[in-house]
């Protein structure tokens, strides 16, 4: 069955209905609701998207988000939502430790499922959820909404239509500062039970993927070195948490094809708050993209006069360019924000017409590939292959 005959028709011959259930509602649910609420708004699209409920672990804060986030009501009875044939999509915006369990009962619920990354905590578990949801043929995706910057966007073209021609190198960082300092408390992202990695998860993980996004580079193999600074951390009661994941972490990798490159993550470098930044090298030219500057991109292309020759910067929020047309006049700037509506926009779209969306549940399998083995090349020392 489509799943516009699915959908609810709204009273008055409006557009068909797209229900949201979303789990979770903290800082990744604040983003995700924010795109849930605007991409009417802002994007012509096929459904009428409704954030309808938020599943939460407290009655009480779950219903404040609710109020505060726009969905019309909460629960916190996860089973109940995911047997509501009135429900369209999950978002899955919770801690990493809980993506498998929940997204496995969404997809054993037929329902569609956006999910936070990293994907899973394993490749196992990650395998796992995409092979379910190719057997329920349900449409799946990930939050890696990096993608859909339009200066990101517009990289990948270019270096798709051979502007930069074949690429060689790619050096990536994503440079945080809000663990340098050894009195901020333990969290969920310090213990390996709810995050599985530090630095390396939360982080590498955009690297990694938007690295597949821009290239389309393949990774072949890689080693890696990592360090925890701070062994303990305040546990918010009095006493010390243990610290067991890193809190840098750099690897090196190769490609398939011959191209190589450089990672490092970590949320330990002083004065760098959101410092995502990645130069890809070809044989004519390099783009540099940082998320610190997002609407911008710094291109360099051989075929200019040799006495003109030097790195350029292009503003990319003119009607050309993808996404902008649907903002604001050209030169006005989008946010980080803005990139999430981005990323409902294309799945709600792919919904309707059967058209790819990227990333979903494959694209998670290969990051949480390169992930591992990142981390057993760390552990051993050496190079370490990586899966298929």
């Amino acid at each position: 069955m489509s799943l516009s005959s699915q959908a609810n028709a709204a009273a008055g011959g409006d557009l068909p209905v797209l229900n949201v259930a979303m789990v979770g509602h903290a800082f990744m649910g604040r983003a995700h609701s924010n795109a849930w609420r605007q991409c009417n708004r802002f994007f012509d699209l096929p459904f009428r998207v409704v954030p309808k409920v938020i599943v939460g672990r407290h009655a009480e804060r779950a219903a404040a988000a609710a109020h505060k986030l726009g969905f019309e009501h909460a629960t916190t009875d996860l089973d109940a939502v995911l047997a509501d044939p009135t429900i369209h999509i999950v978002d899955v915006a919770t801690p990493n430790d809980s993506h498998h369990d929940i997204t496995m009962a969404a997809l054993k619920a037929k329902k569609h499922v956006l999910c936070e990354k990293p994907l899973a905590m394993t490749l196992v578990q990650a395998k796992a959820m995409a092979a379910l949801a190719k057997k329920q043929k349900v449409r799946v995706g990930l939050w890696h909404n990096y993608r859909r910057a339009p200066a990101t966007r517009l990289a990948a073209q270019m270096i798709a239509r051979g502007d930069i021609g074949a690429v060689r190198q790619v050096r990536a960082v994503y440079l945080q500062d809000w663990l340098a300092d050894a009195s901020v408390p333990a969290s969920w992202r310090t213990s390996k039970k709810t995050c599985g990695s530090g630095a390396h998860g939360d982080l590498n993980a955009h690297l990694i993927d938007l690295t597949r996004a821009l290239t389309g580079l393949e990774f072949e193999s890689v080693c890696g070195v990592q360090q925890t600074f701070t062994k303990e951390r305040p546990d918010g009661a009095g006493g010390k948490a243990k610290v067991d994941v890193d809190d840098a972490f750099l690897f090196l990798a190769k490609f398939k094809g011959g191209a190589i490159g450089s990672y490092e993550a970590t949320r330990t470098a002083p004065g760098r708050k959101n410092h995502n930044c990645i130069e890809v090298s070809g044989e004519k030219g390099s783009i540099r993209w940082n998320l610190e500057r997002m609407n911008e991109l710094e291109v360099f292309l051989q075929d200019a006069p040799r006495d003109a020759q030097g790195f350029r910067t292009v503003m990319c929020m003119d009607s050309v360019h993808p996404y902008a047309a649907n903002w604001w006049p050209d030169g006005h700037i989008v946010g980080y924000e803005h990139t999430f509506v981005h990323h409902v926009v294309d799945f709600v779209t792919a919904l309707h017409d059967g058209s790819a969306f990227a990333p979903n549940f494959e694209d998670g399998v290969a990051v949480q590939a390169v992930l591992e083995a990142s981390l057993a090349a760390a552990k051993a020392g050496n190079w370490v292959k990586v899966p298929r």
